[in-house]
């Protein structure tokens, strides 16, 4: 028999040393902590007691039946979107349109609202199928204490898990402290809207047309400034300066003189959401037909809670128009919804080819600016697309090629073209920090990042003439 923890918190611990001290084959997928210095020292104390993460890395070979773990979010099965059908029917998804203020009973705008959020469950799920395959023999246990482990989809019929979802216990006592303290902390609220109005009005952020919603800063590491709905024109409202930053990610502006607002910041009425969420689960609690529909059904509310609160705060920008959306498949879908049901137009731009063909991720807007014809027509064949006008417009980044063209290359490739010899370049990508991590990963992990340096080392020495360049990501 195997135990396998999800994701490890300290007072679980205790629990897997108990299990390990009787005997029992105990393994965990994640750690939760504040930082990696933390997560690795909970993973070294543990490693000494003969507790590891599931060994996944270690295996020589994942069975035929789930390589696809490779492309997870391709999804070539339709795993989210099945499992997503078996939650809330088509016929009962309907029910639930018109509290989310979409009209004509059009579902797939809020079938897509959910597929998102099941889509976050499929990684552990394959990992979990792929340790059933590697051992048919052996009885698994999966042990987790997170509601969200309810709405996996797995294939072994050995698998057992052990769910006790003690997170949805905590999420509602942080929000009914946050609420009913607010009935007797008024005036200390108001002070903070006032607060908060005045920094907006001294900034004329209620009169913006135009705003950015940047996932995670303007930066994508220190690699480059997503800059690409910045002007160069100092005058114009697509200046870095002039235009509106909303951050939705708890992200600090990385500049003080760009116009940023965290959205988690803005004063909006806790009492007014809750009442709304509460209002919206006793209108539709009678849709519960099964224990899959209640699944269902709390899913629901956990979007339409979402939703809420990302549609009070848009409210109080009365002039915003145009929201242009930073990363396409990232941002929050309850975000897309609240923006279009505030009468604002949203608009974004393929941020990566290869998200043409995935079937995990959802995908709703606007007008949506993609990387080719092709893309745009498959795209227009695909359920998880909910998008008005499909603008093709070619790799965006690719402007930068005649940029770099006209630079000097690095000394080392210069010397090595003089003496005749041919550039290979080889593109590598990272592995996890931590070996911890690393265990878990089918296929971004340490020993497959040796394989291929070794594999690289033997390609040079059997190349002759041939200078070899290693770009990482």
């Amino acid at each position: 028999m195997h135990i396998i923890f999800e994701s490890l918190t300290p007072w679980q611990i205790p629990i897997l040393k108990l299990l390990k001290h009787l005997k029992f084959k105990v393994f965990y997928l994640n750690i939760k902590a504040n930082s990696d210095f933390k997560k690795n020292e909970i993973a070294e104390n543990l490693k000494k007691k003969n507790i590891f993460p599931l060994p996944i890395e270690l295996e020589k070979e994942i069975l035929p039946s789930t390589s696809y773990c490779f492309f997870s979010d391709l999804d070539p099965s339709d795993i989210v979107y099945k499992r997503n059908m078996k939650l809330v029917p088509d016929k009962i998804l309907k029910k639930y349109c018109n509290l989310f203020s979409i009209k004509d009973g059009k579902i797939k705008k809020l079938r897509l609202l959910l597929q998102n959020i099941i889509c976050m469950q499929l990684h552990t799920s394959i990992l979990l199928d792929i340790w059933s395959d590697l051992y048919p023999s052996k009885r698994i246990i999966y042990v987790s204490f997170s509601i969200m482990s309810f709405y996996m989809a797995n294939n072994s019929s050995k698998l057992i898990k052990v769910i006790i979802p003690l997170d949805i216990t905590n999420f509602f006592t942080k929000r009914i402290f946050k609420i009913f303290p607010s009935f007797f902390t008024a005036n200390i609220n108001k002070n903070n809207l006032n607060r908060e109005k005045k920094i907006r009005e001294s900034e004329n952020f209620e009169k913006q047309e135009i705003a950015l919603f940047p996932h995670k800063g303007i930066f994508f590491g220190p690699l480059f400034e997503k800059s690409l709905y910045y002007s160069d024109n100092v005058n114009s409202i697509l200046n870095k300066y002039n235009l509106l930053h909303l951050d939705y990610s708890n992200f600090s502006s990385p500049d003080k003189a760009i116009n940023w607002v965290c959205m988690n910041t803005i004063n909006v009425s806790k009492r007014k959401i809750f009442f709304k969420t509460l209002l919206f689960s006793i209108k539709t609690f009678y849709l519960i037909r099964s224990w899959s529909t209640f699944l269902g059904w709390l899913l629901c509310v956990k979007q339409f809670l979402s939703y809420t609160k990302y549609f009070e705060i848009i409210k109080k920008f009365k002039k915003l128009k145009i929201a242009l959306i930073d990363y396409d498949v990232l941002c929050p879908k309850t975000l897309i919804l609240a923006l279009e049901n505030n009468n604002v137009k949203t608009v974004a731009t393929q941020e990566r080819f290869f998200h043409t063909f995935y079937k995990a991720y959802a995908v709703i807007f606007d007008t949506y600016f993609v990387g080719s014809d092709f893309a745009a027509d498959f795209i227009k064949k695909m359920k998880n697309y909910d998008t008005k006008n499909i603008i093709s417009v070619g790799q965006y980044r690719s402007d930068y090629i005649p940029f770099y063209k006209k630079q000097a290359p690095p000394k080392e490739i210069t010397e090595a073209k003089e003496r005749g010899k041919k550039i290979l370049i080889v593109l590598g990508v990272p592995s996890p920090n931590n070996w911890f991590e690393s265990y878990t990963n089918p296929m971004f992990n340490w020993s497959s990042q040796k394989v291929f340096l070794e594999d690289i080392i033997k390609l040079s020495q059997n190349l002759k003439n041939t200078f070899i360049v290693l770009r990482y990501k």
